[in-house]
């Protein structure tokens, strides 16, 4: 009798299966639905740097500098040029956070206006190498040949040209200008993002994404700039950061020697430049600019670090890639 109920319970050829076998039936379970949700590159770097916790602090940083230097007539009741000889060379109070100096003007005015032109000669120069360089790395990379060969040349003469003699000379015959002091400075510091561009389109242009875009009928100009340039940002984007470090420690250089960017108009550099007969008499006259300089300076370092490993995705950080 049991084996004819066994047999009984066997549909027929062309009968469906029945679907509601209950547990111990040995019946396979059904596949579960998959949770784990897919990221984007975007996503991915995303992910990367918010791990870099110096990164996330220094850009933190960078914003509360920028903003201040932004909102500083917000932030302070005097201008930058406001002078009080009565109060000259006053040590930092609450009435003057930084002090005064050897004119009675209020020296955390002149900070916060100072880092006004010195972020923006950073960002500005870095911005603007970043394009000139990328352009002819992307070119030079790309076509190689001749072309590769006449603009790495024209880089490396660049290279070999003793770089501050020639800022201070051209600082003295353009003048002192914001606007010229960043023209001669990035006419300096496009060299290094031409080089990294053109290394990075030389590993591109042999991939198979490139072949692909070739074989339907793309011209040179939307493979470079619609194919390979978005996949080349990341080095470019971190190499930018750091020129903005760079800009900023060659602007206040140049200013402290007295061919940078040129009194009444302040910045970190000719802050220094003018507090040097001042060091034992009234020290907090570097030490606030100085500070600033060396905050920003490294708050930008360590943010291209961040920049670096999240846009790198061989990069390891906290131990997950």
């Amino acid at each position: 009798m049991r084996e004819q109920e066994d047999i009984e319970r066997v549909p027929a050829a062309g009968q469906a299966l029945p679907t509601d076998l209950g547990p111990g039936t040995g019946a396979p379970p059904e596949p579960a639905a998959t949770t784990d949700k897919v990221l984007t590159t975007r996503q991915l770097s995303w992910r990367r740097f918010k791990r870099h916790r110096l990164a996330i602090g220094s850009a933190v940083v960078l914003l509360i500098l920028g903003l201040s230097a932004l909102l500083a007539p917000l932030l302070t009741p005097y201008t930058f040029a406001q002078q009080n000889l009565v109060e000259r060379l006053q040590s930092p109070s609450l009435t003057h956070y930084f002090g005064t100096d050897q004119l009675g003007r209020d020296l955390f005015t002149r900070v916060l206006y100072g880092g006004r032109i010195s972020l923006l000669v950073g960002i500005s120069v870095a911005i603007t190498a970043g394009v000139v360089g990328g352009v002819v790395g992307a070119l030079a990379g790309f076509y190689g040949g001749w072309i590769d060969n006449i603009l790495m040349r024209v880089t490396d003469l660049f290279l070999s040209i003793p770089f501050l003699v020639i800022l201070i000379i051209a600082s003295t015959f353009f003048g002192g200008s914001v606007l010229s002091i960043v023209g001669i400075l990035s006419a300096f510091f496009w060299m290094p993002d031409a080089r990294i561009v053109r290394g990075v389109f030389l590993s591109l242009k042999e991939k198979e994404f490139v072949e692909a875009a070739r074989a339907t009928g793309a011209t040179n100009k939307r493979i470079m700039f619609n194919h390979m340039l978005p996949n080349a940002m990341g080095p470019i984007i971190v190499n930018a950061t750091l020129s903005v470090a760079a800009a900023i420690l060659t602007e206040s250089a140049l200013s402290f020697l007295g061919f940078g960017v040129q009194p009444p108009t302040p910045t970190w550099g000719n802050l220094l430049y003018q507090s040097r007969n001042f060091i034992t008499l009234a020290p907090w006259l570097v030490w606030f600019p100085g500070l600033a300089i060396l905050i920003t300076v490294l708050a930008v370092n360590f943010l291209g670090d961040g920049l670096r490993d999240a846009l790198d995705p061989h990069q390891k950080i906290g131990g997950v890639e």
